[in-house]
């Protein structure tokens, strides 16, 4: 396919989701933002993957149209409905967002505290297997796979997860502060920490999704109460702030890890721009490979996947743990690209588990549930809708990489942020306008 054609659909859709939700940051323009750009970049061709087959393509783009219509359902509902409901404005009464940014900051706190004793412990748990945590990350490489076939044994299982709901909330107090602080950028440490003792960098990816859909949604509903500089100029370096600490994080963990840099099919292009820049194969393979992992995994007439065993694989692992007679395979299976890969987007995962209904409704549902959380947190400000709209964010923001459910951390992320937000709201006794009926859930 063009790659002219590709950006500018992808810009066009973009565009649309602005339209449509009367901001950049909405779901309509991240899915078309990553899809894009991990399209673009395929086609650049820096590898020599094999070419799409048409009936990938097709997938693409009709999933890719399935989802829009599922965001727009929602859209047209509200719109046919014309039922606006009054909402709180924060910004008009300091006391309660100071109330409020006291109590994020005792759970920031709390959180960040729990889950830094868990990092340190894992740390030390790598420095005692290997002699040292020098030793540790020379041999990065062998305590990645370490990680990978077995695990950390004696990690503190759990509560390592408290820093993700720590991050988003992160990223809605910076958000309503309007400045960074030292209690929002702690657990953007605390998740490299941890992905540093089990050499990783899912963690981070995911850790900066959950913290960009704090602020840039926060920042929307309830603004910066506090005009001390230009909003556009605190936005920009924030934002650089968040991408320098990711990008560091995740460097030293691939420089450390010595990733592979050298694969089959990588052009003379690529190698001449890793020279110049970050974007060394193994981080180009990142972005632009899993369409062709997706197209190799249809070639070869899909695979035998127990229901659900991608989407809810948590579940799965964890009933196997409890003695239950059920398993579903911890990791995917690769596919020669002709670069050896195995994570072929969410459309192949929904594919294994659900078949053809996976590919027709799985989209639909997500762009639903988005849309109609995304207007729950524009109407209500509720924290526990901000949990939610959050974590199917991150879905979509990974779905050119993985269903990103697989990762049990952000199930736990999940579950904690709901419990946690539903307990903030009720602390904070906000005054909820109107009754909500179950009549009405395309209203709110």
């Amino acid at each position: 396919m063009s790659i002219l054609l590709i950006l500018i659909t992808s810009i066009l859709l973009v565009i649309l989701g602005k339209l449509l939700f009367g901001d950049w940051y909405n779901h309509v323009s991240l899915y078309s933002s990553v899809w894009g750009g991990s399209l673009f970049f395929f086609e650049l061709k820096f590898v020599n993957y094999y070419p799409l087959e048409l009936e990938t393509w097709i997938v693409i783009g009709a999933t890719w149209m399935f989802f829009l219509l599922g965001s727009m359902t929602v859209v047209a509902a509200r719109f046919a409905i014309k039922e606006k409901r009054p909402v709180l404005d924060r910004r008009l009464e300091p006391s309660i967002v100071e109330r409020e940014l006291r109590q994020i900051k005792i759970i920031l706190w709390t959180f960040n505290i729990i889950s830094l004793l868990v990092a340190l412990h894992n740390l030390y748990l790598v420095s005692k297997l290997f002699g040292g945590l020098t030793n540790a990350l020379i041999l990065g490489n062998i305590l990645y796979k370490l990680n990978v076939s077995e695990g950390l044994r004696g990690s503190i299982p759990f509560f390592g997860s408290l820093v993700f709901p720590a991050i988003m909330l992160a990223g809605s107090y910076t958000g309503q502060k309007g400045k960074i602080t030292l209690v929002s950028i702690v657990p953007l440490i605390i998740v490299i920490m941890l992905d540093i003792a089990k050499m990783g960098r899912a963690d981070i990816i995911m850790g900066v999704m959950l913290f960009m859909c704090g602020y840039f949604l926060t920042l929307k509903q309830k603004g910066s109460y506090k005009k001390k500089y230009s909003r556009k100029k605190v936005k920009y370096v924030i934002l650089l702030t968040i991408v320098v600490i990711a990008i560091i994080g995740g460097e030293f963990i691939r420089s450390t890890r010595k990733a592979k840099e050298e694969f089959i099919g990588t052009t003379v292009k690529l190698q001449k721009l890793s020279k110049v820049s970050f974007i060394t194969p193994s981080v180009y393979l990142y972005v632009s490979s899993h369409s062709a992992i997706l197209n190799q995994y249809f070639k070869h007439g899909g695979e035998n996947t127990p229901i659900g065993g991608h989407t809810f694989n948590p579940f799965y692992r964890w009933l196997e743990h409890l003695g239950l007679e059920i398993h579903a395979e911890p990791f995917q299976a690769w596919y020669n690209t002709p670069v050896s890969l195995n994570t072929g987007t969410y459309l192949r995962e929904l594919h294994g588990d659900f078949g053809m209904a996976g590919l027709l409704l799985g989209p639909y549902i997500l762009g639903i549930l988005a849309s109609i959380f995304w207007y729950r947190y524009k109407d209500y400000g509720r924290y526990r809708d901000l949990s939610i709209i959050s974590f199917l964010y991150v879905i979509i923001g990974m779905s050119f990489f993985m269903m990103a459910t697989r990762l049990s951390e952000l199930v736990i992320y999940f579950v904690i942020a709901i419990i946690v937000g539903s307990i903030f709201d009720r602390r904070l006794n906000n005054p909820i306008p109107g009754k909500r009926t179950d009549s009405n859930i395309l209203k709110t």
